[in-house]
């Protein structure tokens, strides 16, 4: 199985074409009825950010109440508080306090985020010790804020697992079962048992008999049909999570569909096999192994959901000016519309406008890149040709991250119909899709590395996917903020911009 930072090459079918995987998309039309009623949940990641929210509420509360019992040092007490509210959801967030897994369970939720609390209030301690007399900690105002939120703690977290796990509860992720034998049957049953999963199941994908409906199997749930509907489902948004209910010992099969469904938004995990009755005690699975789970989740998801709006704002509002200058020089240096609007791919193999300064004449606008611009290329106006070589360009896609198609950071998008050396870059990279598990970004990992610009061979392609994938596989806000800062650098230096 090729790791998925080193993308292969597609394989030839031996014509001068290329080999269709197995989980070809399909039309809409095709979903099964089950599928096309079911509702959408809340986000997870607006679920862990409300969680966030309650407990930053429940630890100030329970440092302020504290210091208003023990009455000492307002001011310097509520620093200390935002202190430890903070590291509390940090540590907790490092810890998977806000996993959406977790946050359907109360044993676990609440021990992790006790877990955070402690951590935060060790590190206040020494902080206090590192600072010296000044900054003294009173012991009495710091054992009633560690009681008070631990019970708030305790008793918010419990809240969220019952709410979370009401039947029918919106925020459960919309779930298939991958495989129709004994093994499926028992998982469904046991799924329904025990509850408290955060998974709504949908029904059976069949990896070898793709049939839709027919008689219900054992455990209730309805044939979705194969892997072609499932690629549509994932496709639409209607599967977050798949399990595969198979045989360990069917390793070959295991890593096909695994494989197979690398290059989709979707958490991947393995059931227990049936065989796991037969372990002793203590080495029994207590429910499906992660395999793999969706790139940026979680408290992840939420912190750069924020991330790109607060420096899509701050961008715009450093830009604005200069936005409105280039927009005058475009329409002064040549008749047509200021902006350019070109379809991408964006998340999901979901298409999207992405929005541009034009840069060349208006009646040599090429919209399905069917040449990609060169130095010194006629169709580019003069103004054009700066805002290229600056990247100037760009800055309308700060809109589009606004409106939740681009993020500020990530693979870059790219047209569906882009070639390099005369081959589309799906046909040049085997797993070329798998770049669509995140948003496309303003910029992106590749690009700081040096490969922007036009792809006039497959090596380049080769090298930008390898390194969109790197971004997505090592994603965290610093890995970002380290991005933005190159970014800026190689803006400024011009390299690789035309």
């Amino acid at each position: 199985m090729p790791k998925r930072n080193q993308p292969s090459r597609a394989p030839d079918d031996g014509r001068g074409g290329t080999v269709t995987p197995f989980l070809a998309g399909v039309g809409i039309d095709s979903l099964p009825e089950a599928a096309k009623v079911a509702s959408p949940p809340l986000p997870p990641v607006a679920v862990a950010a409300l969680v966030v929210l309650l407990d930053l509420v429940a630890i100030g509360g329970a440092g302020l109440l504290a210091d208003a019992i023990i009455g000492s040092a307002g001011a310097r007490h509520a620093a200390m508080t935002g202190l430890v509210a903070g590291l509390a959801v940090a540590f907790g967030g490092a810890l998977g306090a806000y996993d959406h897994a977790a946050l359907h369970r109360a044993a676990p939720q609440r021990a992790r985020a006790l877990q955070g609390l402690a951590a935060a209030l060790v590190v206040l301690v020494m902080v206090g010790v590192t600072l010296g007399a000044q900054q003294r900690i009173d012991p009495a105002w710091l054992g009633a804020t560690a009681l008070l939120a631990a019970f708030s703690l305790l008793a918010g977290r419990t809240a969220v697992a019952a709410l979370l796990r009401q039947d029918g509860s919106r925020s459960a992720q919309r779930a298939v079962i991958l495989g129709a034998g004994p093994q499926a049957t028992r998982l469904t049953q046991q799924m329904k048992a025990e509850g408290g999963s955060g998974l709504r199941l949908l029904g059976l994908i069949d990896d070898r008999n793709p049939r839709i409906g027919g008689e219900a199997p054992p455990g209730g749930l309805r044939r979705l049909g194969g892997m072609a509907q499932l690629s549509s489902m994932i496709r639409a948004g209607q599967v977050e999570v798949v399990v595969l209910a198979l045989p360990w010992s069917a390793e070959d099969r295991i890593a096909a569909v695994v494989e197979e469904l690398s290059g989709y938004p979707v958490e991947i995990r393995l059931a227990p096999d049936l065989l796991a009755d037969r372990l002793p005690a203590g080495g029994r699975p207590t429910g499906p192994v992660l395999l793999r789970a969706r790139p940026i989740s979680g408290l992840g998801a939420a912190v750069k959901v924020v991330e790109d709006y607060t420096m899509a704002i701050l961008a715009l509002a450093i830009a604005a000016v200069p936005m409105l200058l280039i927009a005058l020089a475009i329409r002064l240096d040549s008749p047509g519309p200021i902006f350019f609007r070109q379809p991408r791919t964006g998340f999901n193999d979901r298409s999207f406008d992405v929005l541009k300064f034009r840069t060349m004449y208006a009646h040599a606008a090429d919209y399905n890149v069917d040449r990609q611009v060169q130095e010194g290329d006629p169709r580019v106006t003069a103004v054009g040709a700066i805002l290229r070589k600056t990247s100037l360009d760009e800055l309308p896609q700060l809109f589009n991250i606004l409106k939740g198609d681009m993020s500020f950071v990530g693979p870059r998008p790219h047209a569906p119909g882009t070639r390099a050396a005369g081959r589309r870059f799906d046909e040049v990279v085997a797993n070329y899709a798998a770049r669509h598990q995140v948003k496309p970004g303003l910029t992106g990992l590749a690009q700081v590395r040096g490969w922007r610009g036009p792809t006039n061979t497959e090596e380049q392609i080769i090298r930008r996917v390898e390194s969109d994938l790197e971004y997505i596989e090592r994603w965290s806000p610093w890995l970002d903020i380290q991005i933005i800062f190159r970014t800026l650098l190689a803006v400024a230096c011009m390299r690789n911009a035309l």
